[in-house]
């Protein structure tokens, strides 16, 4: 009755003002941890979540009042980019395929509508809304509120944190919500960059929304600290180098990226991580050898992968030794996660749809600088963490991976028809 009485209210105010509807749905996507069964239907449970009640209630008004309207921008647009829309269709079709690729079908209908459904028709209501930049880049940005105020009350209390060699003072990693330091970092890092460089652009006008980016973004930083993400750090300053040399700051990067090997091999931690020399990179490199073994055993698993959500149980499993690294449902690489996922092609399609949005990316730049290399650093903090973790497979990310590139089409066509 509460899940109806929700969706009920949400659908009222979708109805009544669309965009607010849009702006609470990003505010929210972390709710997906908030899960419950919706009914049973012949010993059938139906798990769902609150962000999917959201989306469905969302999705419901658009599909009433708004899908004639919008399918005619999504057809001009897929007009004007018609290799990207293929490659959107690929990768969709992908994602369709791997669920009988599975063992578990039903399980990985489950999955898939919440990794790739969802997230890609979310996409086309922004691309065909066109929803503001300004309204999704706040709503990112207050969406990260919740995470990092928890995340840095942990690291002065230790409260919530699940894993007992992270509560200890001494080695505390946060988790805020979630159940590793790690994902606190996958979705606070590409916001951050998002944050840094509307900071770098609203520098000359010191107003009220300029101090109160500055402060979500700090402690989005502080948060990124805590976690103690090496990953998540490396990707942050990366796109933090992408965007300074693409605004015209190319001496200054190039002493950055200096400092930045010098420390990376000085620190012993950060010089382990950059070698892969610690437990945790040396369990990255198991993951990525059984995954390239079960690829290459057959045509049939290099084509088609694992099937979603399968990974444990065809590639893990075989080497599976507790004492030696814990139960893990992805191999922790964005190459390899897509590859296993949703098979070859489905990977390659998820890779040129980034570079696609890394393309328009550096179109908008020759309009707008500072918005164009923005974007392709938050592109950036995503990709280079994502080569040692799983910035896709979950809820939220694979919402903020689709919000980011509609980010950049929305732009984009907010250039062209200014022109």
């Amino acid at each position: 009755m509460l899940a109806a009485v929700y969706f009920l209210l949400f659908v009222c105010l979708a109805w009544k003002n669309f965009r607010s509807a849009v702006f609470l749905f990003i505010l929210l996507l972390p709710s997906y941890l908030i899960r419950f069964e919706v009914f049973y239907f012949r010993k059938i449970v139906f798990p769902s979540t609150v962000l999917e009640l959201s989306f469905g209630a969302l999705f419901l008004v658009w599909l009433i009042k708004y899908s004639r309207e919008d399918i005619k921008k999504i057809i001009t647009a897929s007009k004007k980019h018609v290799w990207f829309f293929i490659v959107f269709d690929l990768f969709f079709l992908s994602s369709v395929i791997s669920i009988f690729v599975s063992d578990m079908p039903i399980p990985s209908l489950g999955e898939w509508r919440a990794y790739f459904l969802e997230p890609m028709i979310f996409f086309l209501i922004l691309v065909g809304r066109q929803i503001s930049i300004y309204n999704l880049n706040s709503a990112l940005a207050i969406s990260t509120l919740s995470i990092s105020l928890y995340a840095v009350a942990q690291k002065f209390t230790g409260w919530g944190i699940a894993t007992p060699e992270w509560v200890a003072e001494s080695t505390r990693r946060v988790t805020a919500f979630y159940s590793s330091p790690n994902a606190v970092g996958l979705y606070l890092a590409p916001v951050a960059m998002i944050l840094l460089f509307i900071i770098y652009k609203m520098r000359g006008n010191r107003n009220r929304n300029f101090w109160l980016a500055s402060m979500i973004c700090l402690l989005s930083l502080a948060a990124l600290i805590f976690t103690k993400s090496q990953g998540a750090w490396i990707g942050l300053g990366a796109g933090l180098l992408v965007f300074l040399f693409f605004i015209g700051y190319k001496k200054i990067v190039a002493g950055l990226a200096i400092a930045g090997v010098i420390f990376s091999l000085a620190a012993p931690s950060m010089r382990q991580a950059v070698l892969f020399q610690d437990q945790a990179n040396q369990n990255r490199l198991r993951l990525w050898g059984y995954s390239w073994t079960f690829l290459k055993q057959s045509p049939n698993n290099f084509v088609l992968g694992t099937g979603v959500r399968q990974f444990f149980r065809k590639v893990q499993k075989p080497y599976y030794d507790k004492m030696i690294m814990e139960r893990l449902i992805y191999p922790h690489n964005i190459f390899l996660n897509f590859w296993t996922e949703i098979g070859l092609l489905g990977m390659l399609a998820a890779v040129i749809i980034l570079g696609y949005a890394f393309y328009l990316s550096n179109k908008i730049r020759q309009a707008d600088k500072i918005m164009g290399a923005g974007l392709m650093a938050a592109l950036t903090v995503l990709v280079v963490h994502g080569l040692v973790d799983v910035p896709y497979f979950k809820n939220d990310l694979a919402f903020l991976f689709w919000i980011l590139i509609a980010s950049v089409f929305i732009i984009e066509m907010s250039e062209r028809n200014s022109q």
